[in-house]
């Protein structure tokens, strides 16, 4: 019995020990601020295309029809419209840091697709919050941003 529970203490000590240098190790990430790419990005809100329109700031009367409801829908046709010949469209993304309530490290992100033409140009996006140390998206933080 005494055997038994000096290995399940030693087992304890040695996980506590592990755990410990993991935990140094994610706020070591946590305190160097990486931005992110643009890939990164892309990816996270494609990951979370299922964001209904209706929960995003600014994103309720969005769309580039009737039919859309999440944020994909709104991706899908704002992109369809790159593809219009004689326009001057761009597709361009934006990174500042800032603190989050936690005091951890968070990326604001602009996904910002230009388009129209000289007469009327307009601009459609969404803006978004990546954690720097998971480098996920916070789904609470999606916006819509733009004009025309």
């Amino acid at each position: 019995m005494k055997n038994a529970f000096v290995n399940f203490l030693l087992i304890g000590l040695i996980a506590l020990c592990l755990f410990s240098d993991i935990a140094a190790q994610v706020k070591k990430t946590n305190d160097k601020a990486i931005e992110p790419t643009a890939k990164e990005a892309i990816k996270q809100i494609l990951l979370n295309g299922d964001i209904l329109l209706s929960a995003g700031k600014n994103c309720a009367s969005v769309g580039t029809s009737s039919d859309d409801k999440t944020i994909l829908d709104f991706l899908s046709g704002v992109l369809s419209f790159q593809a219009e010949p004689n326009t001057n469209n761009a597709i361009e993304f934006s990174f500042k840091q800032e603190k989050g309530k936690r005091n951890e490290i968070v990326w604001v992100c602009d996904l910002l697709f230009r388009g129209g033409d000289e007469e009327s140009p307009a601009s459609n996006g969404i803006r978004f919050m990546m954690r720097n140390a998971d480098r996920r998206l916070m789904r609470e933080s999606v916006m819509c941003i733009g004009t025309g």
